[in-house]
């Protein structure tokens, strides 16, 4: 009974296929006047098109921030005199975060206000954004020669707004990341209808996230080498006004042998020793927080960088017509098939 009930389900398969292929037959004109007309919407598309370039640059995150052992316990020993050489914090610059911080406000905003030379002239990037958009022509009722000063310090409510929207606008349209699981390589790519913004928007991004990158992971450093800077030149004053204390004790007290002026120099003598041993260790600390700072950068190591003249994403007037004309025959199948099986269901 059961063969019986898949043999004719398998017939009214095949039968079901042969009526829709002679349906599909019997409109043949009407599907090829129809995929012709999609092929010609494609050609239109493809003309009216804007011609864009996208840059794309690769890197890979240096994880390898952890002090080595020596270090580890030169570092503890600093420790004891209440001094932090620094230390990683891998955990905020994880694959995961970089992706996010690539197009975060503080990064996008930073590279678009970076300077930039497009067609021999040079202004900020975000300048050149509204010029390349045409931005300015749909605000020209509005605003009248509008632009961003150079200093941020200089910005109204008016250009934070429009900052805003730009930000918007790349972010959406724009700036793209990906990251590669297996190779652990990042990719940063900028579409534009200028090849030249692409370029520096791209290179802007990469060299805002190092520097951001760079000013968190050795802030702590940068703190202790200025305390250790400061301290070294304050024990190096104490220990030159003890000295010469010593020294004009010595000669006041030549050849007398008091055993009060005895005590005083032990005492005189005692006091430049102590500030000789605290001036040798935290010039020594000094020098260690020094090699620190420098370890802890940088972050990104480059791979490739774009190249001008880049390559357009516009398509051909030939690759669009083949495409929308297949989108075309697809579109329309579908159409007359359901068409029909409604038509049949509501007999």
């Amino acid at each position: 009974m059961e063969e019986n009930i898949d043999e004719i389900r398998l017939k009214d398969v095949i039968l079901k296929m042969v009526y829709f292929k002679n349906l599909l037959k019997s409109k043949f004109i009407f599907i090829i006047g129809f995929t012709f007309l999609f092929g010609f919407l494609g050609v239109i598309y493809s003309i009216l098109k804007t011609q864009s370039y996208t840059a794309e640059l690769t890197f890979v995150v240096d994880e390898s921030q952890e002090s080595s052992s020596s270090l580890g316990a030169v570092s503890g020993i600093a420790s004891q005199f209440g001094l932090n050489l620094g230390g990683s914090s891998n955990g905020t610059f994880s694959q995961a975060n970089i992706q996010e911080l690539l197009i975060s406000k503080r990064v996008v905003h930073q590279a678009i206000l970076q300077n930039g030379t497009i067609n021999d002239k040079d202004d900020l990037l975000i300048n050149h954004f509204l010029d390349i958009n045409d931005y300015r022509l749909s605000w020209q009722d509005e605003m009248e020669d509008f632009s961003f000063p150079p200093k941020i310090s200089d910005f109204t409510f008016q250009h934070d707004s429009i900052i805003n929207i730009v930000y918007t606008d790349l972010v959406n349209n724009s700036i793209s990341t990906i990251l590669e699981d297996e190779s652990n390589i990042f990719k940063i790519s900028c579409t534009s209808s200028d090849e030249k913004f692409a370029k520096l928007l791209t290179e802007s991004l990469a060299q805002k996230l190092e520097e951001y990158y760079t000013k968190f992971q050795t802030a702590k450093s940068e703190s202790t080498l200025s305390l250790l800077s400061f301290r070294a030149d304050s024990v190096l004053n104490e220990l030159k006004t003890a000295e010469y204390r010593y020294a004009s004790h010595k000669d006041s007290n030549f050849g007398v042998q008091r055993a009060k002026g005895l005590l005083d120099e032990i005492r005189l003598k005692r006091d430049v020793q102590i500030l000789n041993i605290m001036y040798g260790e935290i010039v020594k600390n000094l020098e260690l927080s020094k090699f620190t700072l420098i370890n802890n950068k940088p972050l990104l190591n480059i791979i490739d960088t774009p190249r001008l003249p880049l390559i357009g994403n516009k398509i051909s007037a030939v690759k669009a017509f083949i495409l929308f004309s297949i989108l075309g025959v697809f579109i329309v199948c579908f159409f007359l098939i359901f068409r029909q099986v409604i038509t049949d269901e509501l007999k």
